[in-house]
């Protein structure tokens, strides 16, 4: 046990902690990359060892993150209340301060349940992808009825409670071609900051490719406008204090998955991050699970190995350009593509390519026009 502890200590403390209180959810999005949707969720017993870990694995970290995750997290409210009350008593034992936040369908959302997450600065995310046809062709309820008309009629609720809100948008084959629109759309209901990701597991041909770099040019373009009036608009990809991946990342992943960022199930498994979770029907990748919350990690090898993955393994991305600003793509998509996390899906690098190529060139815009340190703030977002 103490020798494990003291292996334990090679890898960096986990600062966030994605936790899937329950794997059931009212809706169908069939580009979800949760594969399995049933209604098993966490005990109390395993919730409460999903605390102890998060604030014992953080170790001299004094602000670890815990990220409601599902599944429809909401669909578990008595589990996120029970994890808040919780964790706040047993981090004030140890001198810390979780901090909450969560993505969320919004569907479920009431009054109750935001109070809640104003009254504890539970932070949350709202998944909408444009207007009500684009929105409804992939984000349904069970019984096949499209969830647009449920999520925007609350968004003035929502931003009573918390009137900064982020919105992730999930671009499609089908659906590129009103990127641009969709975002302007999502702005004029409310919504002030976007995380644009195209759908992955997805076949984008060569005209899907350029019609999404054309699209978030646009996109790119009505950001910088915002910026001139200083309005509440803010992207993530153009501002690295909100975008854990920006910059260059020689030798290593391009997210914290297996280092300061690791993902627990609703059984209490542990993986390492909620998309390798999501995989083979929630089994995420025997080889790379971790052990569990109620014995800690049993398998430091598997950590080891799939953080040890770098550069010099990364063959396929030896002669590409831009090998140190993607770092090798997402391990999750690259397993579920080719069957193995160092071998990058195809479909993805050109996705991966056309993005950071856009952005290169927005972001070149901003600093000629002197806009790099005007850029809004998280309290003028809100």
């Amino acid at each position: 046990m103490v020798s494990r502890l003291l292996r334990e200590h090679e890898f960096e403390p986990v600062g966030l902690l994605n936790v899937l209180i329950t794997e059931d959810c009212n809706c169908r999005c069939d580009y979800c990359f949760i594969h399995g949707k049933r209604p098993r969720r966490m005990t109390e017993e395993i919730l409460k060892a999903t605390v102890d870990f998060a604030l014992l694995k953080s170790r001299h970290l004094r602000k670890p993150e815990f990220v409601f995750f599902g599944g429809e997290p909401l669909m578990a409210f008595d589990l996120m209340q029970l994890a808040v009350d919780y964790g706040n008593w047993r981090a004030a034992l140890m001198g810390k301060r979780i901090s909450y936040s969560m993505t969320t369908n919004g569907t479920v959302f009431d009054e109750e349940k935001l109070e809640f997450c104003r009254r504890y600065g539970i932070r949350f995310l709202l998944s909408i992808d444009g207007d009500r046809e684009t929105h409804n062709l992939h984000r349904k309820f069970a019984d096949g009825r499209g969830t647009y008309d449920a999520v925007a009629s609350k968004i003035p609720l929502m931003k009573s409670y918390q009137p900064w809100l982020g919105a992730r948008v999930t671009p499609t084959p089908e659906n590129m071609h009103k990127l641009y629109d969709n975002v302007r759309h999502l702005h004029d209901l409310g919504i002030t900051q976007f995380i644009i990701g195209p759908a992955t597991g997805l076949h984008y041909s060569d005209d899907d490719v350029a019609e999404f770099k054309r699209q978030f040019l646009m996109v790119g373009d009505y950001y910088i406008e915002q910026v001139k009036r200083k309005a509440p608009f803010r992207m993530t990809d153009f501002e690295p204090e909100l975008d854990g991946k920006f910059g260059r990342f020689h030798g290593l992943w391009g997210c914290g998955a297996g280092r300061g960022r690791l993902s627990v199930s609703a059984t209490g498994e542990i993986q390492p991050c909620a998309k390798i979770q999501g995989l083979n029907d929630l089994a995420g990748i025997p080889e790379y699970s971790l052990g569990n919350v109620l014995d800690g990690f049993t398998n430091l090898d598997a950590r080891r190995r799939f953080i040890a993955f770098g550069y010099d393994e990364r063959k396929p991305c030896h002669s590409c350009d831009l090998t140190d600003d993607c770092a090798g793509g997402c391990p999750a998509v690259n397993w579920e593509a080719t069957g193995s996390i160092r071998l990058p899906d195809p479909c993805q690098c050109k996705i991966t390519r056309a993005l950071l190529e856009a952005k290169r060139e927005i972001m070149g815009k901003l600093e000629a026009e002197g806009l790099l340190e005007t850029r809004p703030t998280a309290t003028q977002a809100a």
